[in-house]
């Protein structure tokens, strides 16, 4: 879920540092994305990137509405301010025993203000979403419970909560490619 605070910061001119991944499309048949709005499957959102120090996330995007945090894992997420109450959420942890540094596993957000290089945003139907990625039900009792179907393209790294009446795309998550979409702390 995405953060109104989140949008300003990444385009201030001090947020404007670029990714080897975050281009534009300039394709004429697909819509142009700007970095800063991208969402790539098994590589980042925004200016956020999958494996990025979760320091460098929370100076980006300051502190935190609510964190949670076990066995070298944390979840951290921020809302939007406006009545939306979008929500980005980032999911990390560190390598026990190898590694001091805490780094981004997954991100999610819920604004549509993010898009993948093909326009797909929450609020897509999951038709929609079908013709570009192949997916698979997770079993995810929390978000169930909520009414959600969590769906992922475990090859291209991207979970689709997906409203199980209305069957639109309520948020999206990034992971990398070919890695579980679960989590130790349930993202729900």
């Amino acid at each position: 879920m995405m953060i109104m605070p989140l949008m300003f910061a990444c385009n201030s001119p001090a947020n404007k540092a670029t990714t080897d991944f975050a281009t534009t499309n300039t394709s004429a048949a697909e819509p142009v994305v700007k970095p800063d709005q991208l969402i790539t499957p098994g590589k980042g959102i925004g200016h956020l990137t999958i494996g990025l120090p979760v320091d460098s996330a929370i100076a980006r995007l300051g502190r935190p509405d609510s964190s949670d945090a076990a066995m070298g894992s944390s979840l951290i997420a921020w809302y939007s301010k406006d009545a939306s109450k979008y929500r980005t959420a980032i999911f990390a942890g560190r390598n026990m025993g190898n590694e001091e540094v805490s780094r981004i596993k997954k991100i999610m957000v819920s604004s549509p203000w993010f898009k993948t290089k093909d326009g797909i945003a929450t609020g897509a139907t999951l038709a929609d979403i079908e013709k570009n990625y192949k997916l698979k039900q997770v079993d995810d009792f929390t978000a169930q419970q909520k009414g959600l179907l969590v769906l992922d393209d475990i090859d291209k790294g991207i979970t689709f909560d997906i409203d199980s009446i209305s069957k639109k795309c309520m948020a999206i998550t990034v992971h990398a490619a070919h890695e579980s979409p679960g989590t130790y702390i349930n993202m729900h």
